[in-house]
């Protein structure tokens, strides 16, 4: 250390300049001897925590009460059942009875955690991309992962990044599991594969040593930067281009935008208002159509017109906390493939839904699609005393989301009007119940919003 301190303290000389483009010529011949040693041709990824977020944590503790969490956790994921999963020899329905059976009080959890387990793991943002670069650069992509059937079936329809591979062993197609031996000779056997030509990047030590076993090399994934570091001394450098999206947060309109509840709550507002002798309108869903987009205040007085405006008010107030228990289960239609466009869609921004609606209407909404895994945060006016577009710029601000890289997506005139108040763009859904006049996007399918927003994107 002393050495180098004093070094430091006198002025270059030609000598150090010598030494120095010596060590920077000794570098690169090293590099290059291991480059030459290892020849990567082939590199091979684990798929959770790896190219997708095995997410169990959040999972569990979006669906069941804190007291239960950890108990759940235990008879599943964490359990000693839970490798039978993966490996797929036995019939799904036999591991929920075995997980079940180690918490026979939760039976009824354990199974409603099986049933919508498609919700566990989510595809990372930058899986796609980085493959893509690879491959560009001349390596061949295989997939080596410990994975249940047919939440892999849904994972190749849902997750851009496995069509892009060039071959895969999935444990249960052969049912063995990492670091059983017979996973990596099926790999290696299949597609011809020499052990001293490929890299394994896995997020677990012990696949790992599986892997070493056959003469593989390895990386520990431990996170993303850090991994393509270590990919860099195999000589496989991946040249990210600036990212250049445009937005990084899409807020949603609610009625008319992602779905329908018109019928059911005009049938819902009519039973109410029957009860009120005062009231002699009847609310049908054309008159709601027309009125989708306003405070709830003012479709309360257009709708009961004839009547005091308190009473108007008075009556609304209890339509909203009579429906919202009913259309939590059931009565709202979805708009288009509404899942399929969010799940797609949050790979790359964060979801937000703005709406002028009492407190738990959008509660019912996640609750009656099961889409409360897909958005990062709502609120509206029940929550906040607040109109859309102080809700848009709140949104933002407590999600630390500059307003220039927000966009909201709605289906009528007042959202415009709410949206320009607020300062962002406004993405036009054309087959809403409104009109606009001025609008920055428009689409006329919930699905088009991918296509629409990727014009202003230009990523690896």
């Amino acid at each position: 250390m002393s050495l180098l301190k004093n070094c430091a303290d006198l002025r270059p000389t030609k000598a150090d300049k010598y030494f120095g483009e010596s060590c920077a010529l000794g570098h690169f011949v090293l590099t290059q001897f291991r480059m030459e040693q290892t020849m990567i041709k082939n590199i091979i990824f684990d798929i959770g925590n790896v190219l997708a977020h095995f997410r169990w944590k959040q999972y569990i503790s979006e669906k069941f009460p804190e007291t239960l969490q950890e108990r759940i956790a235990k008879a599943t994921v964490r359990g000693p059942y839970w490798d039978e999963v993966d490996r797929g020899a036995l019939p799904i329905d036999e591991v929920v009875k075995l997980c079940a059976s180690l918490e026979p009080e939760l039976a009824k959890e354990i199974e409603e955690f099986f049933r919508e387990r498609t919700a566990l793991v989510e595809e990372y943002n930058y899986s796609a991309k980085l493959i893509r670069q690879l491959k560009k650069q001349g390596y061949h992509i295989y997939l080596l992962s410990n994975y249940a059937g047919d939440l892999y079936e849904y994972a190749r329809t849902h997750f851009e990044f496995i069509p892009l591979a060039d071959g895969e062993m999935i444990s249960y197609q052969i049912k063995k599991i990492k670091p059983e031996p017979e996973i990596y000779t099926a790999l290696l056997e299949k597609y011809k594969l020499k052990p001293e030509e490929c890299v394994f990047l896995d997020d677990l030590e012990r696949n790992l040593e599986g892997a070493k076993k056959f003469g593989i090399h390895t990386i520990l994934f431990t996170d993303y930067n850090t991994a393509m570091k270590e990919l860099k001394t195999f000589g496989c450098e991946v040249i990210m281009e600036e990212n250049k999206q445009k937005y990084s947060a899409l807020l949603f309109d609610l009625d008319g935008t992602l779905w329908d509840t018109t019928d059911a709550a005009a049938q819902i507002w009519s039973d109410v208002a029957a009860n009120y002798p005062g009231i002699t309108e009847k609310v049908t869903g054309e008159k709601l159509r027309k009125l989708y987009g306003l405070p709830l205040e003012d479709i309360a007085q257009q709708l009961f017109s004839s009547s005091p405006k308190e009473l108007a008010i008075n009556v609304m107030e209890e339509c909203v906390k009579v429906q919202c228990p009913i259309l939590a289960k059931g009565g709202g239609k979805l708009i288009g493939d509404v899942r399929t466009a969010l799940l797609k869609l949050r790979k790359s921004y964060k979801i937000f839904i703005v709406s002028n609606c009492r407190s738990g209407y959008i509660e019912a909404f996640l609750e009656s699609h099961k889409l409360g895994d897909l958005v990062d945060d709502f609120t509206c006016p029940g929550d906040t005393g607040k109109l859309k577009a102080e809700n848009i710029r709140l949104i933002c601000e407590r999600n630390n989301v500059p307003l220039s890289k927000a966009v909201y997506i709605g289906d009528t005139y007042a959202d415009e009007q709410a949206v320009r108040e607020a300062g962002i763009p406004f993405v036009f859904a054309e087959y809403g119940f409104g009109q606009a006049e001025h609008c920055d996007y428009r689409i006329f399918d919930i699905l088009e919003l991918c296509e629409v927003l990727e014009q202003d994107y230009n990523g690896f």
